[in-house]
């Protein structure tokens, strides 16, 4: 498999947000959507310390998958047998698709299940990792590698909504969010907005800022 390295790793840059982050999703109880014959699949949604800001990474499905090929995604996929659980799952395929290795990511907590189009169940793992990262990006599957500031998510100016009409004629909306050229919709922007949601509850109960000292 074809793999694209990017630049050495250094500490972990873990603030006050981690903490708050890590209170909030251990008292929050996830709901997990639930439907017949749903494929389970778990993501991680790394964040990370870069220019003394937090950001989320997101990758650009690469055009030779089979499914969401071209969507933004976290890294993620199907659960495999060998897997002790959907978060062993989001670890293995965070590695496999851009070599963040588990030993260097800090688990924060889950958020809430999504059912995706195409019937995956996916189970969402939020966890902190070092930066600069020597990430090693397997070119079959990412396309793009996607750094996204946390406090330009939370921005009016982001917000978007996705509509699709369903089968029986009605119309789905559904959230969306806009970074310069990519829109972030599909399960990936349900799962953003609910870690959005938790974030502007921290910085707005003053427990935590989006931003990092830089020493």
């Amino acid at each position: 498999m074809g793999r694209q390295r990017r630049g050495p790793g250094k500490q972990r840059g873990d603030g006050d947000l981690a903490s708050a982050l890590r209170d909030a999703l251990t008292a929050l109880l996830p709901h997990a959507d639930a439907a017949d014959h749903a494929k389970p699949a778990g993501v991680l949604v790394p964040l990370y310390v870069r220019d003394g800001a937090w950001h989320v990474l997101l990758n650009v499905r690469s055009a030779q998958l089979r499914e969401h090929k071209g969507e933004l995604a976290f890294p993620g996929g199907s659960l495999d047998d060998g897997d002790a659980d959907m978060q062993s799952c989001a670890l293995r395929e965070a590695d496999e698709e851009m070599g963040i290795q588990p030993a260097d990511v800090t688990i924060l907590g889950a958020l809430g299940t999504v059912l995706t189009r195409t019937g995956y169940h996916v189970w969402p793992t939020v966890g902190a990792i070092p930066y600069p990262y020597a990430f090693n990006v397997s070119v079959r599957e990412v396309a793009e590698v996607v750094e996204v500031p946390l406090e330009s998510m939370l921005a009016d100016s982001s917000l978007r909504h996705e509509a699709r009409l369903l089968g029986d004629g009605s119309v789905q909306t559904r959230v969306a969010f806009a970074h310069g050229p990519h829109l972030i919709y599909g399960a990936t922007a349900t799962i953003l907005e609910q870690l959005l949601s938790i974030v502007r509850g921290i910085v707005d109960r003053g427990e935590a800022t989006l931003g990092v000292e830089v020493k």
